[in-house]
């Protein structure tokens, strides 16, 4: 069968089963991704093979990574400590909307999970029982600003796949010297937006805390300790044992983990690693049968067919945005979207034309275009603020569409008038 019908019958499959929302994340993907290489003509063996080898390529990059980070945030969080974090990160801030979004932008990153980031916050941030118009706006932040930081900055789960497999020679720095100043102002953007979109509503200050300094200085050190540990770990195993981009995340993340449990005391220890070590498979499963997506895809020669049938009718800068908004809006994850969209486009050769900043910003709002019924993300804020679907998509959908709009653009003029197309992009790796 030709790699169109193949793709357009296994989008059909996967999201059939993804509004359903009764079959596991995991059994859709990769029963999808059986279904795909049968659909093209392998055997069943060829085609297992390729989706058990794409998940153990997906665990091996992101394991460590998001154990990690998720172990984390539940021994931070057994020991009473977010709060502590959650304080220090205020800085000064009276407007609980906007003190919400700055949070989730910044924890977004150190847990490797942006829902993770929200289950996290989002219990701090609107009062039990409140009903009144507005009481949600923090909410809604706190996913936004997660989601805009997860995207765009180097290293996350949504990040990795396509610097790694796209620029792997790409200097990191470089590459968020650009996204850090781009991302923080599309959540002043989204800040703003946010604010006329409540403009009838009073807004709910932050309430008072207690002084930090009352708190002892040995509990507040337990609280930071993993994260200075992590930022600590960046010049050690970049300068002193030269890791490369994907072993030096593990590295940070690695000794972020071992500090916080070192610190952990002992009956909190074992029990909370074993919550988040739970939590974790969970999402490290949903990831690996992203990695067998991709395989299939690549292995199978469908990414070369619809690649071909794309590039002769479009500018190749518009082609790694078309894949990933198309495939973001039939699985909803934005890792999963970001691990295929890669495998895709480096099969086909665009990473040799297209600069590596803007050709990643294209990815990056492809995964945010569509943000709606077969996300994740949509329906744990519909649960949590208890609106309709049309109040999540106004105060959620609307302002990551934005978003996308904003990093496409800003994409545009890059390629435009800083990175234009080259023969080979890895020569300006440097």
């Amino acid at each position: 069968m030709d790699p169109v019908p193949v793709l357009i019958i296994t989008l059909a499959y996967i999201t059939i089963l993804a509004f359903s929302r009764k079959v596991p994340t995991f059994l859709f993907l990769f029963t999808g991704a059986v279904l795909m290489g049968l659909l093209a003509g392998f055997g069943f063996e060829q085609v297992l093979t390729w989706a058990i080898e794409g998940m153990g390529n997906i665990f091996s990059s992101f394991a460590v990574i998001i154990l990690s980070g998720i172990v984390i945030v539940r021994l931070l969080s057994d020991q009473g400590l977010l709060d502590i974090i959650i304080s220090g990160l205020r800085f000064g801030i009276k407007d609980r909307g906007v003190n919400a979004g700055i949070i989730g932008y910044i924890l977004s990153i150190p847990t490797t999970c942006c829902i993770t980031t929200y289950l996290m916050i989002a219990p701090a941030m609107k009062k039990p029982g409140d009903k009144t118009p507005g009481s949600n706006r923090p909410l809604y932040l706190v996913a936004v600003g997660s989601i805009i930081s997860y995207v765009l900055i180097f290293p996350t789960p949504a990040t990795i796949p396509l610097l790694t497999g796209l620029a792997p020679d790409y200097p990191v720095f470089n590459f968020d010297a650009i996204t850090i100043p781009l991302s923080f102002g599309i959540l002043v953007i989204i800040l703003l937006l946010s604010g006329f979109l409540y403009r009838k509503t009073k807004r709910e200050p932050v309430e008072s805390v207690p002084p930090e300094e009352k708190v002892p200085a040995n509990i507040k050190i337990r609280a930071w300790a993993p994260f200075i540990v992590m930022f600590a770990a960046i010049p050690v195993g970049l300068f002193l044992l030269q890791l490369s981009h994907l072993i030096l995340t593990q590295f940070i993340m690695l000794a972020g983990m071992i500090t916080a449990l070192a610190l952990a005391p002992p009956d909190i220890r074992m029990k909370s690693f074993s919550k988040g070590a739970k939590f974790a498979g969970l999402i490290l499963f949903d990831f690996c049968s992203a990695g067998a997506v991709g395989k299939v895809i690549v292995g199978s020669g469908i990414a070369n067919g619809i690649m071909d049938s794309m590039i002769p009718v479009l500018p190749d800068i518009l082609v790694p945005f078309i894949i990933a908004a198309v495939f973001a809006t039939v699985q909803g994850s934005r890792v999963v979207t970001a691990v295929i969209s890669s495998e895709i486009i480096a099969t086909a050769g665009l990473a040799e034309t297209l600069h590596p900043v803007p050709l990643i910003l294209m990815i990056s709002a492809g995964t945010c275009f569509i943000s709606y019924l077969t996300d994740p993300y949509f329906w744990l804020v519909q649960r949590t603020t208890g609106d309709d679907i049309t109040t999540v998509m106004k105060h959620y959908s609307l302002p990551l569409a934005v978003a996308a709009v904003i990093i496409f653009a800003v994409a545009l003029l890059l390629t435009a008038f800083f990175f234009p197309y080259v023969e080979n992009a890895a020569l300006l790796a440097g």
